[in-house]
């Protein structure tokens, strides 16, 4: 990774929010804080002018909708990275929100901590979830069970396995590197192969996918 700041744009109704997230950013020396706004509208105004690296963006505000924001800058500002920052872990959000092209989901009571690591996370390519909503999502679904047996079983080799544990726990591509002693670039590259064989396309249907067959409670398996 580069020495570039990370240009970030805070998009969330509440002051007091703004003001502790904001204090949080401008503290770090590798973050440029370039703005803030209060409504959906503005967050799109200011991301297309301002055009950070990252906009941190609240699941309810006023004006459009959170996943009507992340669409229309996927088509007018592809090279941003969208965050939401939120007090819901309602998986269905999560999903739709996924499903649009978000980079991450952060829970408010990890606010501002968690933010500058997922900032970092998200702008060298990885995606970011909170641990406790990443563990939520991979619980199968009540009455799911003979669905999962009739699904053929994914062909993973045994780091397949043993990333896709670490992963199911929320662990971040660095984290998983480190755990496993391999670097964050062979982590990335083994979880393409592991979206293509789950038949996925991130970092939370993988998890989900694996839930459902019960590959992420498997013993850790050797090359």
């Amino acid at each position: 990774m580069d020495n570039t700041p990370i240009r970030v744009l805070l998009a969330d109704d509440h002051p007091l929010v703004r003001a502790g997230i904001r204090a949080t950013l401008c503290n770090e020396s590798d973050i440029i804080f370039v703005g803030e706004a209060a409504d959906g509208v503005e967050a799109r105004r200011l991301t297309e002018e301002r055009e950070p690296d990252v906009l941190l963006l609240d699941l309810s505000m006023p004006g459009p909708s959170a996943i009507e924001t992340v669409t229309y800058l996927r088509e007018r500002c592809p090279g941003v990275k969208v965050l939401i920052l939120t007090a819901f872990d309602d998986d269905a959000y999560v999903r739709g929100l996924v499903n649009a092209g978000v980079a991450g989901y952060i829970l408010k009571d990890e606010v501002p901590e968690a933010v500058v690591h997922a900032l970092h996370t998200v702008v060298e390519g990885g995606t970011w979830f909170s641990r406790h909503l990443m563990k939520k999502l991979t619980q199968p679904p009540s009455g799911n069970a003979e669905a999962a047996d009739d699904e053929e079983e994914p062909q993973l080799t045994g780091r397949e396995v043993q990333i896709l544990q670490l992963l199911v726990e929320g662990l971040t591509d660095r984290e998983i590197g480190q755990a496993l002693g391999i670097s964050e670039r062979t982590v990335r590259y083994c979880l393409r192969n592991v979206y293509d064989k789950l038949r996925v396309s991130n970092r939370v249907e993988a998890a989900y996918r694996a839930s459902t067959l019960e590959l992420g409670q498997r013993p850790t398996a050797e090359d």
